[in-house]
């Protein structure tokens, strides 16, 4: 038997004469039932549980169907084939409420008594609308949709083993424009094609040619500040990825806008689409680049509701103008772009030493990493409620391996290929409000300072806390090792609320990477972090999976921070809230407030990076620098078998050449030595930039008084 139901588009226009159809079937088997006390669970591959509050959680398939060129999703007809009906009777477990980490477990258990008492079939209609995205040009059918039919008074319980999706078409205006931001960067096209779930229609997109001016990485930073990246763009060059430095003072003069933002934001789809750029990097805390405030409402309890949540996605989003009807509310469901374009990220810097400290600290992670720590990674999980009993830990654990739990697949960190240490607190006696272990703050800055590479974290965090640390010891001398030559500069990613809120002055998450002895970058969350009650899943969980997924799929090749990030957004935007959605507003919410703060180009290092960021390591320079700190007289020591030395200079933290010595001359050994007078310099961190004909070599260098 064949069951059809046809629902309209998410802004239905009037059909065209030459409308199309495009189709794409799903089919489903193996049907995973779980009992959850009185309740059960049902599952299905490559599904999600989604389910208004109080009702049936059932599990639904995302969609992201590629369009024709130029044309927009009209209405889309679902046809069920070869109902099966599944033994027994099914009391489905109702969805509960989604929660701000920080906020906690309700208290409350949601059923909804009247909708568990219908003789009927649930759900009425079997998926959400149809919205029309775009990405880098293309144009994207977005829904979601359940293969089962549930009737809940008689629990009686069958779904489809085939379901196809038949898609309307028609031309559009909106998918006529967006034909602009079609790029000829493979890094782009690929994420399109892994995206697509029918990717042989790209066939039918016609791509630009190169341009001769194309570059990767845009820089806005005001004028006084593009000196200080000097280093960060000679590491890039050195790696073929060409940057280019705009004032914000220039922006504002050259290009027209509604405000700062929009101005910004403009000149971004320029460089987009006259030179293909890939990342854009924000140079500057919210004085110096502003921020677009996006709005969002979530249904959980009394409700939430932020008119200004920080995001910087409105950056790389880079269709439609993010506010149609000209109202406060920028970024309503139907004026927002879910599918970013190109990687962004923010130096939350306010002064030149920050901007040294944040260049230096991701050059040094790409070029001299401490290689043998490489592989560890620190997984550190709170006590999170005690009704029902919860562990951050738990949701740590889906980011190791190759994970299904909850219904979609994600690739996970390599467990037999890293150093892994697992920070939790855990459970040890019987009665949980009087036996649980949380490890103190002192414990996870011992790990930090023994050296890792990558943090993740779940647990309660706030503007001026975060891993159990105050920002108050976010400092130097907390982590006097974390120096980039005793141990690395770590990166982290936290699902805690609001440590990331870089409108706050500062937050600790800019406390964090802003100085010049601890993260190199981080995922944050500027606003409240998400999850679902009643199990391992939620909003902030499902993109932090996915971003862990994006670096270690060996089948596309992403290795930075930003392009990762960029592709966790891309592939939750499926489940991001609709009209007539199951989720009700949460994954929205987080869509906006991760953000990134680094250098979005930034290359992560797992067990197989990118050729490309095979570093520059002190086995192929190999020198010593001391006394650090220095007072009268530095001394450089340059190993042989280093190459032939082109220049050793000492750089201030504006990026300016305070010393400098040009093709130094070596000994009989082959080893050279040189040394600087220092005496006359202020005191404060310089850096040491030692260049081979194939290599370079870095150092920070302490100038004392």
């Amino acid at each position: 038997m064949r069951h059809l139901f046809i629902l309209p588009a998410f802004l239905f226009l009037t059909l065209s004469l030459f409308a199309g159809t495009v189709e794409k079937s799903y089919h489903f088997n193996n049907l995973s039932v779980k009992d959850n006390g009185k309740y059960r669970t049902i599952s299905f591959e490559n599904t999600r549980m989604m389910g208004k509050t109080g009702e049936p959680s059932l599990p639904f398939r995302g969609v992201s169907v590629l369009l024709p060129p130029g044309e927009a999703a009209q209405s889309v007809q679902f046809i069920g084939e070869e109902e099966t009906e599944v033994p027994g009777n099914f009391l489905l477990f109702p969805k509960q409420e989604v929660r701000p980490i920080s906020k906690g477990f309700s208290g409350i258990f949601s059923k909804n008594e009247a909708v568990y008492q219908t003789n009927a079939v649930y759900p009425a209609s079997p998926m959400n609308t149809v919205q029309t995205q775009y990405l880098n040009g293309y144009a994207f059918a977005l829904t979601a949709f359940t293969p089962v039919r549930y009737n809940p008074a008689t629990g009686k319980l069958s779904y489809y083993k085939k379901v196809t999706l038949r898609i309307t078409t028609a031309a559009d205006n909106k998918s006529a424009q967006a034909l602009k931001n079609l790029t000829s960067s493979k890094a782009a096209n690929e994420r399109v094609r892994s995206f697509a779930e029918n990717p042989e229609m790209m066939q039918q997109y016609a791509l630009p040619k190169a341009s001769s001016t194309a570059y990767q990485m845009l820089i806005i930073t005001p004028m006084v500040y593009q000196s200080g990246f000097t280093d960060l763009i000679q590491m890039y060059q050195a790696k073929n990825i060409a940057c280019e430095v705009e004032t914000v003072e220039d922006i504002m003069a050259s290009t027209s806008g509604i405000d700062s933002m929009d101005r910004i934001r403009n000149y971004i789809i320029q460089e987009y689409q006259t030179n293909s750029i890939e990342y854009v990097l924000l140079g500057g805390d919210i004085e110096l680049v502003p921020f677009r405030g996006l709005y969002d409402t979530v249904i959980s309890g009394s409700g939430y509701v932020d008119y200004n949540i920080p995001a910087d996605l409105y950056y790389s989003g880079l269709d439609g103008n993010w506010n149609t009807n000209g109202n406060n509310k920028w970024g309503e469901p139907g004026e927002d772009d879910l599918l970013p374009d190109v990687a962004v990220a923010r130096f939350p810097f306010s002064n030149s030493t920050e901007l040294a400290n944040l260049v230096h600290k991701s050059v040094a992670y790409q070029t001299t990493p401490v290689v043998n720590e490489l592989k560890r990674v620190l997984l550190a999980g709170e006590f999170l409620y005690s009704d029902p009993l919860t562990f951050g830990g738990n949701y740590l654990n889906l980011l190791v391996g190759n994970h299904n739990d909850n219904g979609y697949q994600t690739f996970g960190i390599t467990a037999a290929n890293h150093d892994i240490t697992k920070l939790y607190d855990t459970l040890v006696q019987a009665i949980p409000d009087t036996a649980v272990y949380e490890w103190p703050s002192d414990s996870v800055i011992a790990q930090i300072n023994r050296g890792t590479a990558f943090i993740h974290h779940l647990g309660h965090s706030n503007y001026m806390y975060m891993m159990r640390m105050y920002i108050w010891q976010i400092s130097n001398s907390t982590f006097p090792l974390v120096n980039g030559i005793d141990h690395n500069y770590p990166v982290m990613y936290t699902q805690g609320c609001i440590d990331g809120a870089f409108d706050y002055d500062d937050c600790i998450a800019e406390a964090s990477v802003n100085i010049s002895n601890f993260l190199a970058a981080g995922v944050f969350n500027s606003r409240y972090g998400w999850f679902d009650q009643g199990t391992t899943d939620g909003p902030s969980e499902h993109l932090e999976r996915e971003f862990v997924s994006a670096l270690y799929n060996d089948t596309l090749p992403i290795t930075s921070i930003g392009a990762a990030h960029q592709m966790s957004k891309i592939k939750t935007a499926p489940y991001v809230g609709l009209p007539n959605e199951f989720e009700p507003g949460a994954q929205r919410w987080v869509h906006y407030d991760c953000n990134v703060l680094g250098d979005p180009a930034m290359a992560i290092w797992t067990t197989q990076p990118n050729p490309q960021s095979v570093p520059v390591t002190r086995e192929n320079i190999s020198f010593a620098v001391y006394p650090n700190p220095a007072f009268e007289i530095l001394t450089v020591s340059i190993a042989p078998n280093s190459g032939k030395i082109k220049s050793v200079a000492l750089f201030n933290t504006l990026g300016q050449s305070v010393r400098e010595i040009s093709n130094p001359a070596t000994d009989n050994c082959g080893k050279t030595t040189l040394t600087f007078t220092v005496s006359s310099l202020e005191a404060g961190i310089y850096y040491l930039k030692i260049s081979s004909e194939t290599s370079t070599g870095l150092s920070k260098v302490i100038i004392g008084k």
